[in-house]
C-alpha cells in the first residue's frame, strides 16, 4: 500500500513552513515516482514461467487464438478469476503436441500487453505526483501569504485579501486530497497487473504436465 501522510500532519508542515514535497512522497530514485512499491518500469515474462523458453518478439497478433485469448484475458479491467477461466479454456483447446510451443507465444504475448497497460499506468501515476509537488508548492505559498496578514487585522482591504487568500488555499487544499484519494488507488493497479502473470503462468503451467 502506498505510504501517505495524514492531511492534518501536512497541514501542520505547511503552517510551520516546511515543505510539502519532502513529505508527500517516500523517497525514490525517480523523484515523479509516489509509490511505496518498488518502481519496476518493465515486467520480464520469464519471472513467472517456468514452461519451455519464451519467445522474444513473438508474432501473436497473426494467430488469431492466440491473440483472441490474449485481448481476452490482458485488459486490466477483467477480473483475474475471469481472466483465467478464459485463458484455461483456451488452453485445454490446444493438443498436448502443441502445447509447448503455443502456451510460450500466448503468455509472452500477454506480457507484452500487460507491460504495455503497465506503462500508461506508470506514466499517469508520475503525471500525477509531479501534480501533487505542484499543488503542495502552491499550498506553501498560499500558507506563507495568509501568515503575513493578521487574522485579525482591521483594514478592510487586507481583510479582503485575506479572505480570498484562505478560499484559494482551501480550494488547493481539496485538490491535494483529491490527487491523494486517486494515487492511493493507482498504486495498486501495477502490482495487481504484476501479480495477474503470476496467476495466468499457473493456468498455463499446470496444463504442460505430462
Amino acid at each position: 500500500m502506498r505510504v501517505t501522510v495524514p492531511v492534518a500532519l501536512l497541514l501542520t508542515a505547511l503552517i510551520g513552513g516546511a515543505s510539502l514535497t519532502a513529505r508527500a512522497a517516500p523517497p525514490q530514485a525517480d523523484p515523479d515516482w509516489p509509490c511505496h512499491q518498488r518502481l519496476v518500469p518493465e515486467l520480464t515474462g520469464a519471472t513467472y514461467w517456468n514452461g519451455p523458453a519464451l519467445p522474444d518478439h513473438a508474432d501473436w497478433r497473426h494467430d488469431k487464438a492466440v491473440a483472441a485469448v490474449v485481448l481476452a484475458v490482458s485488459p486490466r479491467d477483467v477480473p483475474t478469476e475471469e481472466g483465467e477461466k478464459t485463458l484455461a479454456a483456451f488452453a485445454d483447446k490446444v493438443p498436448k503436441a502443441r502445447r509447448a510451443a503455443v502456451y510460450p507465444k500466448a503468455f509472452a504475448a500477454i506480457v507484452e500487453e500487460v507491460n504495455r497497460q503497465r506503462g500508461d499506468v506508470i506514466a499517469r501515476l508520475k503525471s500525477l505526483a509531479h501534480r501533487q509537488r505542484e499543488v503542495g508548492d502552491l499550498v506553501s505559498q498560499a500558507t506563507n501569504e495568509l501568515q503575513a496578514i493578521p487574522a485579525d487585522v482591521t483594514d478592510p482591504d487586507k481583510r479582503q485579501q485575506r479572505a480570498e487568500i484562505v478560499q484559494r488555499r482551501d480550494y488547493l487544499i481539496r485538490s491535494f486530497e483529491e490527487v491523494e484519494r486517486t494515487l492511493r488507488y493507482t498504486c495498486e493497479v501495477p502490482v495487481d497487473l504484476e501479480a495477474r502473470l503470476g496467476s495466468y503462468a499457473r493456468v498455463l503451467g499446470d496444463r504442460l504436465a505430462p
